[in-house]
């Protein structure tokens, strides 16, 4: 009898990566690395959590984790009669922490998803692999767009280059004053994505990868401790430094990184000129701080 409680519950804390392994599509395609980043994400915040709280959290947490997919597999209405059992069983204090623990592990899914959405767009493009002609033009790169035009719609590159020249895209800043998410908490995320896609790459050594799982496994733990709700309505300031906070971690990388592509991308259909600095591609506008009593301001 020892030995059979013993075997099950081995069973029941075995690896998240094979539960998850055994929920998903039984195809999965070879560039789909949806089911490894999950499985390593969960598989350290798991450990994380077990750390912080102890095992018997991990497992009333796994637990639900299971009998919620057992539910949504199959529709038994006794799964979800069990998961109501576990639940209402909680005291308080474990119901919080719970709850904070399913939140945070659909972030970390939602992040594991952007990375593979990622990495398969980067695979797409090195084979010249797309599902159709209409999804070409918004999965491909800049290039591929511009040769479309030109090839299949007979526009001169000349055309195409009037044409660039002569539009502009206004992209507005905006912040909503009940917005929620903390900066901070979107800067760990950022990081964790970041360690997520390097853990991947072919040419990592082992002392790279032991370095990434590290900082990975630092940035959930921060994460996790890290309130999700802002407590108090975003002054104007605050609407303004979350503003700026886009510019120095994406824009000024992203934006020149864009530009350099389209002349790239020119040059490839024939037009060897940049295109003018006094004809700005992308400009940007805000009304950050200034919808609070529904009027607006552009800057």
């Amino acid at each position: 009898m020892a030995t059979n409680n013993n075997n099950s519950k081995l069973e029941k804390l075995a690896s998240i990566d094979a539960q998850l392994r055994a929920l998903v599509p039984a195809k999965v395609s070879e560039d789909d690395k949806l089911v490894e980043y999950d499985a390593l994400l969960l598989d350290r915040f798991l450990d994380i959590l077990q750390d912080l709280h102890g095992e018997d959290l991990r497992e009333t947490v796994q637990e639900c984790y299971e009998l919620s997919a057992e539910y949504e597999g199959k529709s038994n209405p006794k799964k979800l009669e069990e998961l109501g059992n576990v639940l209402t069983s909680l005291d308080p204090g474990d119901s919080i922490v719970i709850a904070k623990a399913f939140s945070h592990m659909l972030n970390l899914a939602n992040l594991a998803e952007e990375v593979q959405i990622a990495y398969r767009r980067r695979i797409k493009l090195k084979k010249g692999d797309f599902a159709d002609e209409n999804s070409a033009t918004t999965e491909s790169d800049i290039e591929e767009t511009l040769k479309r035009l030109v090839v299949d719609l007979k526009k001169s590159p000349e055309e195409v280059f009037d044409a660039l020249k002569n539009q502009t895209v206004d992209l507005v800043f905006t912040a909503h004053p009940t917005q929620s998410v903390r900066r901070s908490l979107l800067q760990k995320h950022g990081r964790i994505r970041n360690c997520l896609a390097q853990l991947y790459a072919k040419d990592i050594t082992p002392d790279d990868k032991q370095e990434l799982d590290e900082a990975l496994q630092r940035e959930i733990q921060a994460a996790f401790r890290t309130d999700e709700i802002r407590r108090t309505p975003p002054t104007p300031q605050d609407e303004m430094r979350a503003g700026m906070s886009y510019f120095h971690e994406t824009v000024w990388k992203g934006v020149p990184k864009f530009l350099r592509r389209v002349d790239t991308a020119l040059k490839n259909i024939g037009i060897n000129e940049r295109v003018p600095y006094n004809a700005p591609l992308i400009q940007f506008s805000s009304w950050m701080g200034g919808d609070r009593d529904g009027t607006f301001l552009l800057g």
